[in-house]
């Protein structure tokens, strides 16, 4: 719950906000939320400041453990635009009438960027996952592991309701594991994976998961306050990232600025970005944010997978996306 009373504190400065501004102000910095351990190729863009070139301001990058604390900034107003926000956080904001939008998919990825692993020592693989309920599990709440989690569960015949679940960030939740104190740990994160994978194995590998249908994908997410006072900015942002994209595409990003960036070394980078793929505005546009398409599909089904009595699934979530800032 503390998400949620959190995101209505949020709602309650947002709306003293509006009530007491009358004069809109375009930004002269914008606040950037992102991920360690999570390469992707804008982070070249980042370092060599293209996009404080391109956006004409100083563009302010602060790292997050989860999608959940990215929100969190988000409504506190301390951050403008998310990178890489998972679904999973997201959907849960919005559930709680979150004033944020989705403007961009960042990157589609499978159970290698998150996944679960579970102890060498504790006996269980897919045959007997039902193995774990009742026992001791590390697990973000209300992020792309927690979905992951659910889905792998749920797949596997065990019932994630009857696991006892501790609330943990990923890099906590491998220390967990490889000090014994949990059986599993469900993280994304390719230096905490790593970690635990010292003393455990995946419970399903990313073919495994991907043949399942256990897929994932981050979004770009913005405040409904930055889109309507800040979208020329917004849209540069958006163009940068593209840009970026289409350079690693090509074979031409500096990994070794990426890799530096991510906090992992050029090996694992290459590694974890080898299975991410970043759509392409045109891409974007023709299949992920049709009407119907996989972007409202994955929002209608999380959405209704973590709805809660107290902030239930909305029944039209395509209100919840503005992709009118994606280049052309």
């Amino acid at each position: 719950m503390k998400l949620f009373r959190k995101i209505a504190t949020g709602l309650a400065v947002v709306a003293c906000t509006v009530s007491f501004s009358t004069i809109v102000k375009a930004a002269d910095e914008v606040n950037v939320a992102f991920f360690l351990e999570w390469a992707t190729p804008n982070q070249e863009a980042k370092v060599k400041k293209m996009y404080d070139e391109a956006m004409g301001v100083k563009v302010n990058w602060t790292n997050f453990a989860t999608g959940v604390e990215m929100t969190e900034a988000m409504l506190s107003g301390d951050i403008d635009i998310s990178y890489s926000q998972g679904m999973t956080p997201f959907v849960n904001a919005v559930n709680a009438k979150a004033p944020i939008k989705i403007v961009d998919v960042a990157v589609e990825y499978g159970m290698g960027g998150t996944g679960c692993v579970v102890s060498n020592s504790a006996g269980i693989s897919q045959a007997n996952a039902k193995d774990l309920e009742g026992q001791k599990v590390a697990v973000p709440l209300n992020t792309m592991a927690d979905y992951a989690f659910r889905m792998i569960m749920s797949h596997l015949g065990a019932d994630a309701s009857k696991v006892n679940v501790v609330d943990m960030e990923p890099a906590d939740g491998a220390v967990a594991l490889v000090d014994g104190n949990v059986v599993m740990s469900c993280m994304f994160g390719k230096n905490s994976i790593d970690k635990a994978l010292e003393k455990g194995k995946m419970l399903m590998t990313t073919a495994e998961a991907t043949a399942a249908g256990i897929t994932s994908f981050d979004i770009t997410s913005a405040t409904d306050k930055f889109i309507k006072e800040n979208p020329e900015l917004l849209r540069s942002f958006l163009e940068v990232t593209a840009e970026a994209n289409a350079t690693y595409a090509a074979g031409k990003s500096d990994m070794n600025i990426i890799a530096k960036d991510a906090g992992m070394t050029v090996e694992k980078t290459k590694n974890q970005m080898a299975g991410f793929k970043f759509p392409s505005p045109a891409e974007q546009k023709a299949t992920w944010f049709t009407s119907g398409g996989k972007v409202e599909g994955m929002l209608a089904f999380m959405g209704n997978m973590f709805a809660t009595s107290e902030n239930p699934a909305l029944s039209d979530y395509s209100k919840t996306i503005n992709t009118s800032f994606l280049p052309d």
